[in-house]
């Protein structure tokens, strides 16, 4: 994401549910690194071991696709969010997933 989003206050970041990826192969230092970045506002989303880093570069590259190519600005970010378990029957009547 770009530098101006680290330069806001933590409440935009918290309203938007801005999240901030985080890789490392020290589980400590990871967890370290994600209560830092909820502190500063951000919605840290652990992303693993270092190898899934190689993932987050291809993030990076669409984040600055939707800055520059599609002109949505400096201020876009991406939030992450999980939505609850449909509760009721599904679209088209699918069944529930078994993966984990």
């Amino acid at each position: 994401m770009a530098q101006e989003v680290f330069e806001l206050s933590p409440q935009p970041l918290k309203e938007y549910n801005v999240s901030v990826f985080v890789a490392g192969d020290d589980e400590d230092a990871r967890k370290i690194v994600m209560n830092l970045a909820a502190d500063i506002g951000f919605i840290p989303v652990d992303c693993g071991e270092l190898r899934f880093s190689r993932l987050l570069e291809g993030l990076g590259d669409f984040i600055r696709y939707l800055i520059i190519g599609q002109k949505l600005g400096s201020y876009t970010t991406i939030s992450v969010k999980t939505l609850p378990i449909a509760q009721n029957q599904r679209l088209g009547g699918r069944q529930s997933s078994s993966l984990k």
